[in-house]
């Protein structure tokens, strides 16, 4: 506890031992320590320096403790003011920064990155850079690497305790596997917004990256921008938040019995899921593996079952009803 005042290990040993017994000789501090001579001798130097002990006259040179709520006050005031002066220093500091940094080029703000597999490399950068919070607006289309493996945030976030937030556009789907891509993430802990469209795709870490598309509607994601700190990645998070607070929450679950003890379906659920998203059915059957015929029935089973008379209805009346929630509603 009083390493904030200075004093290590060794120190604090022998100044509780003085606080509990005092006048002690070396030798007896010695016996009811256990710290060798020599750290023992230089611990009592540095708590005579202090002012927490003193030295008592006479044969053998015996040690007291001066009166704790007075020596360890007066240490702490001369902490709080070499603290002010630090705070003070920090703050010149800072503004030497700023001042350094007035109308120089900002180039270094951005840095264009080329070529797919250099744009998965600096995307898993981005990823693992992350030790707060990693977001992003998920959007076709995608960073792989050489062996043809896409670039995500729970392979590279896994076993750390970083937030993962991420915006799914719905042209995310158009990737056969998406939504068990999702599933997964969510399951992982990932939270999961849709919006009908997105702006833009990108991925922020903590405030201390962005990464952006260079090019707007690529095949292939061949060229971004990373960000670095700036009044361009300010502006990037507040968008995200922006978007976050107006996107539909996605709330997987597995299958559950709703308040009329009704059995849903792994797939119902599914299908509830992706409607409330605003995928046609197309898109549905795509996600699903199934034929598009056998999607429009049912979803259509599933309007007459909720009594729903539209697809937006059904998917307000399956959540008030806990299908999208394991167990049900509570």
């Amino acid at each position: 506890m009083l390493e904030v005042l200075g004093l290590d290990h060794w120190a604090e040993v022998a100044y509780f031992a003085l606080v509990d017994d005092s006048p002690l000789s070396v030798g007896d501090l010695e016996s009811r320590t256990g710290i060798e001579h020599d750290a023992l001798r230089g611990a009592l130097v540095r708590l005579e320096d202090r002012g927490l002990i003193s030295r008592m006259a006479g044969r053998p040179v015996r040690y007291a403790a001066l009166p704790p709520e007075n020596a360890v006050e007066v240490l702490l005031l001369a902490r709080e003011r070499d603290i002010q002066r630090v705070r003070a220093l920090a703050q010149r500091l800072a503004d030497r920064h700023r001042k350094a940094r007035t109308g120089r080029d900002s180039t270094p703000l951005i840095e264009v990155i080329t070529g797919p597999d250099g744009v998965a490399r600096c995307g898993q950068q981005v990823f693992r850079r992350a030790e707060r919070e990693i977001r992003g607006i998920d959007a076709p289309p995608y960073a792989q690497t050489i062996d043809g493996s896409m670039v995500n945030s729970s392979t590279n976030i896994e076993g750390r305790r970083v937030r993962s937030r991420f915006i799914h556009a719905r042209d995310a789907f158009s990737r056969p596997d998406a939504t068990l891509r999702i599933e997964r993430d969510v399951a992982a802990g990932e939270e999961v917004r849709f919006l009908p469209e997105a702006p833009m795709k990108m991925v922020l870490a903590d405030d201390q990256a962005g990464l952006i598309p260079l090019l707007a509607t690529p095949r292939v994601l061949d060229s971004c921008i990373l960000v670095h700190p700036s009044a361009l990645l300010d502006a990037l998070s507040a968008l995200f938040e922006t978007l976050w607070q107006h996107a539909q929450p996605f709330i997987p679950g597995g299958p559950a019995d709703d308040e009329g003890g009704e059995f849903v379906s792994e797939e119902e659920r599914r299908i509830v899921s992706l409607l409330a998203t605003g995928l046609p059915d197309e898109a549905i059957a795509r996600q699903l593996g199934v034929g598009h015929r056998t999607v429009q029935r049912r979803v259509q089973a599933l309007l007459v079952r909720l009594g729903a008379s539209s697809r937006f209805q059904a998917g307000v009346l399956a959540a008030s009803r806990g299908w999208w929630l394991p167990g049900g509603p509570e």
